[in-house]
């Protein structure tokens, strides 16, 4: 066994005996810090991501059908002059008939895959880097710090949430987990599934020795999470 392999078994054995965190006696259904807890209400994962997320200067969204989130992602557009995305293939966007709802509106969907050769790739990133917007899927999100989890693979490019200044992410509620350690629970093959796993929380930030913070500088400036059922 590698030593990587043996590290990840390490971890993954350890994680069941995290101790819980006690609750605020106020609000029983509150949580802190590292947690399992399958019984919290969604409402209060909800609430929880939203809040951290806004603090981290992100927005969070709700909508219930493909059309609710087609108009929030036209008013996004429509902000920033747009009218093209840059998107994960259609068969890891939910709702599944999203993409196309978002064709039928006019909305132009640009995938992020790449060519081989190296000419061609040149050409295509010279045009994806014009697309002010980029559109996602999300394979999970921790409420206590606000941040989601992309997995990339075929059909989920890193470029769609790294290359335009405008990150849109589709997040179902059932993918909120309380913590890092029980998004890790509920998903073994997290760190092997795919090319890249990345938690991203909030736009991009950037510090420099002056203790100056630029936001945008390594990834988008702005993120968006279109919460849906």
């Amino acid at each position: 066994m590698s030593q990587r392999a043996a590290f990840l078994n390490r971890l993954r054995s350890r994680l069941p005996q995290a101790k819980l965190p006690e609750a605020d006696p106020n609000h029983p259904s509150s949580f802190r810090g590292y947690t399992f807890a399958a019984d919290i209400p969604p409402a209060d994962l909800v609430d929880r991501f939203t809040q951290e997320l806004n603090a981290l200067a992100g927005q969070v969204y709700s909508a219930k059908t493909s059309q609710e989130v087609t108009k929030i992602i036209r008013q996004i557009l429509n902000k920033h002059g747009a009218k093209q995305l840059i998107s994960w293939g259609s068969d890891w966007l939910e709702p599944r008939q999203l993409v196309a709802t978002l064709t039928a509106a006019g909305i132009e969907i640009v995938d992020s895959e790449l060519p081989v050769i190296a000419a061609d790739r040149k050409v295509k990133l010279t045009a994806l880097d014009k697309i002010k917007v980029g559109l996602t899927g999300a394979h999970g999100a921790l409420a206590d710090t606000g941040a989601i989890a992309l997995i990339s693979g075929p059909g989920r490019g890193r470029l769609a949430s790294l290359l335009p200044p405008v990150h849109i992410a589709i997040l179902p509620q059932q993918k909120l987990y309380p913590s890092l350690p029980a998004f890790l629970a509920a998903h073994h093959e997290a760190t092997t599934a795919g090319s890249n796993l990345v938690f991203i929380a909030g736009p991009s930030r950037t510090g420099d020795i002056e203790m100056t913070l630029t936001m945008g500088v390594h990834g988008p400036g702005e993120l968006y999470v279109i919460l849906t059922p």
